[in-house]
């Protein structure tokens, strides 16, 4: 399998704990025209495009983060419980407020076959604090802040059924990626390890060894949860350090996959 890197699908500047901004997503166009002996042609664009809802009729280029509904979150320390399928979130062994952490999904519809990566900002960064003036905390506190978040990625699977009157689309959870901006190990938590995490994104060129979130297929519409928490068993987690902001730069990289002998 060969990969060749598309374009980027961004999904930036996201204001944990203020969301006075509006963010949003997009893509760039790639168009890639070629000669063929005395003819000169263009190659099919290749696109994506992105839903809140997977319905025919609401895929476009930008999605203003407003309409994914998580205006009026504050973060809270809650517990990420995660198995290859599910992410639960945790609070005092119950189910953790709505309120305290960000879910939204988001359906990808490509014109290639496709892998998901996650790349952070231009400069290659996924989580950085928001300075504000006079703050009574450390720069200290606030790495530890950053260090405790966590982004999960749930990647679906696409069946679709045969009806009297169509096709029937249906999702079935296939696997989850957490990312950290620290490598954990069994040390970093209280109690021992509870789910692994990555931290190494994608913004190299050619093939990529990165963790592919998402595998989306031509023509196909795909489907991702997204979750954002403050992870409280980490054990650089301070209680007295939540009250701050954070930045989070979500781009997706989006990889065209050909079979061998593709350029």
């Amino acid at each position: 399998m060969r990969k060749k890197i598309a374009f980027l699908l961004v999904l930036c500047m996201v204001s944990l704990m203020a969301f006075s901004g509006a963010t949003y997503a997009g893509f760039s166009k790639q168009y890639n025209p070629q000669v063929d002996g005395l003819q000169f042609g263009v190659a099919t664009q290749e696109n994506m495009m992105i839903s809140t809802t997977g319905i025919p009729g609401t895929f476009k280029d930008n999605i203003a983060f407003s309409d994914l509904g998580t205006n009026n979150v504050t973060l809270h320390p809650v517990e990420g419980v995660v198995s290859e399928n599910e992410i639960a979130l945790m609070f005092a062994g119950n189910t953790a407020s709505a309120n305290s952490y960000i879910k939204f999904t988001l359906y990808f519809s490509g014109s290639n076959d496709m892998d998901i990566y996650l790349e952070g900002s231009t400069s290659g960064t996924v989580v950085q604090p928001i300075v504000i003036e006079n703050s009574i905390f450390t720069t200290e506190q606030v790495n530890k802040m950053v260090d405790s978040l966590r982004i999960g990625f749930l990647a679906y699977s696409t069946r679709e059924t045969p009806t009297g009157s169509g096709i029937e689309i249906s999702y079935d959870p296939i696997k989850t990626n957490i990312y950290s901006v620290n490598a954990k190990t069994d040390a970093s938590y209280e109690g021992g390890l509870t789910y692994n995490t990555f931290t190494t994104i994608g913004h190299t060129q050619g093939i990529l060894d990165d963790v592919v979130l998402l595998n989306t297929k031509a023509n196909k519409v795909s489907k991702m949860d997204v979750y954002i928490w403050l992870e409280d068993k980490d054990v650089n987690c301070s209680e007295s350090i939540f009250n701050s902001m954070l930045k989070i730069n979500l781009r997706f990289l989006a990889v065209n996959v050909e079979g061998e002998g593709g350029n």
